[in-house]
């Protein structure tokens, strides 16, 4: 789910301080220069036409260069798919690339074209981000080592894997155990763990559980449902097992989670910020609060 997005010039008075991001990260710069670092001791390194992804857990932070605007575009989604999230966690947290001039002018077109369906979504929004989601996973991990060597899933082990994460989301409410999902789906428990620890890198109940986050994560962010709520339709005992689990993936509560991502777009934009189109859905916003 695409949770923030904002394009068009920037330029910033004050630096933005290295902190951690509530969702995964993608920046573009098209035009201009900017300044990128990791922690508050490391110097600017300024970069054009550039692209990259930071984990949620990646601290980072940016400056203007020589008091230019720039133009960028950032795009903050819930998750990532798996071959793009392993390769970056892998690699430190975050991921970059230079773009050729085609591929910046690419990622500007794409970010222009997805700015309606974040705004006023329609019935096939969603394919749409998830069709931009897919070409920036495959055009930051183009020509990545780690990305061409992950195994190759054979037709009948991919069927198995999807048929087991999709008849798990479907009866998310209950919990069902890996045992169930692997009768349901004629195959053994043992078989059903080995193809997700081949394939996946995890076990089938880490990828269901990040199923049952995922959920709750789209649940906070589009309805006012309590906690409690939230909890009991993704299959959790009571908000406090959600708060748990969700803060050993993600590192922050769910309450820090609405604040920080949902609430701060209620404010004005900081005197700091400048020259910056800072896009919001306020409907959204509303549901959520």
């Amino acid at each position: 789910m695409l949770r923030h997005f904002a394009t068009g010039p920037v330029r910033w008075r004050d630096p933005i301080p290295c902190q951690t991001r509530t969702n995964w990260e993608f920046f573009g710069v098209f035009e201009g220069s900017c300044g990128l670092r990791f922690s508050g001791e490391e110097r600017w390194v300024p970069h054009e036409r550039m692209l990259w992804v930071f984990a949620p857990e990646c601290s980072h932070g940016w400056s203007t260069i020589g008091g230019q605007p720039f133009q960028r575009a950032t795009l903050h989604f819930s998750s990532v798919p798996d071959p793009l999230g392993e390769v970056v966690r892998n690699q430190g947290g975050w991921l970059g690339r230079a773009l050729t001039e085609a591929e910046a002018h690419r990622v500007r077109t794409m970010a222009e074209e997805l700015a309606p369906h974040f705004h006023t979504p329609t019935r096939v929004s969603s394919i749409h981000i998830q069709r931009a989601l897919a070409e920036l996973a495959l055009l930051l991990l183009e020509g990545v080592a780690a990305a061409e060597a992950l195994p190759t899933l054979t037709d009948l082990a991919a069927l198995r894997i999807e048929r087991a994460l999709a008849w798990y989301a479907e009866h998310l409410a209950r919990r069902p155990t890996v045992a169930e999902v692997a009768d349901a789906i004629h195959v053994s428990p043992s078989h059903l763990r080995r193809l997700f620890v081949q394939h996946r890198h995890a076990s089938p109940k880490a990828a269901f559980q990040r199923l049952r986050l995922e959920r709750a994560m789209e649940l906070m962010g589009s309805s006012t449902l309590r906690l409690e709520e939230v909890a009991s339709c993704c299959g959790y005992t009571s908000a406090s097992h959600l708060c748990r689990e969700y803060k050993a993936l993600q590192h922050f509560t769910p309450g820090t989670w609405r604040r920080r991502l949902v609430d701060r777009f209620l404010d004005a934009v900081p005197s700091a910020v400048q020259e910056q189109d800072c896009n919001v859905r306020p409907r959204l916003v509303t549901q959520a609060r």
